[in-house]
């Protein structure tokens, strides 16, 4: 019985749920714009401007793309590590910044104490960290093979 380079943990989560995540972003910078904006500050400006529109539609598409590739690109190439974590990596890298992102915002409105926080602040970053440590066990190689982390081929 042949084992697989990537263990199901990791393949049902970057296969089916990060992307079920991502989807939830997708579906809301999209069609919800106002929700989206409200969940990141308590005086957003909704309708958004023109702009934040766009910036919202372009986040939208980023979403969509990642969704795209941990879909059908992880499953094209479903024992190909390095693939694997090369997506983990630049997908970790959105993560990162989307925390100092909405650190920066959050400070920007006087609100950078955890006690300040809303509801929506705290699960947004607490999901956003949470799939940034799975991301990062994944590339640290926990639960991995001795031989697959070293790079050996089973």
């Amino acid at each position: 019985m042949a084992t697989s380079a990537i263990p199901p943990f990791y393949r049902t989560f970057f296969q089916t749920i990060d992307p079920t995540i991502a989807s939830t972003g997708f579906i809301t910078a999209l069609g919800f714009p106002g929700f989206l904006l409200r969940t990141y500050s308590p005086t957003a400006t909704v309708p958004p401007a023109v702009e934040t529109t766009m910036v919202l539609d372009s986040l939208s598409g980023f979403y969509l793309s990642i969704i795209v590739l941990q879909v059908f690109l992880l499953r094209a190439k479903p024992e190909d590590l390095t693939v694997w974590r090369l997506l983990q990596f630049s997908i970790l890298i959105t993560d990162v910044v989307m925390c100092g992102g909405t650190a920066r915002a959050l400070n920007a409105q006087g609100r950078l104490n955890p006690a300040d926080w809303r509801s929506e602040e705290a699960g947004s970053l607490a999901i956003t960290i949470g799939v940034g440590l799975i991301r990062i066990a994944f590339l640290l190689g926990v639960g991995l093979r001795n031989s697959i982390v070293k790079g050996k081929k089973l």
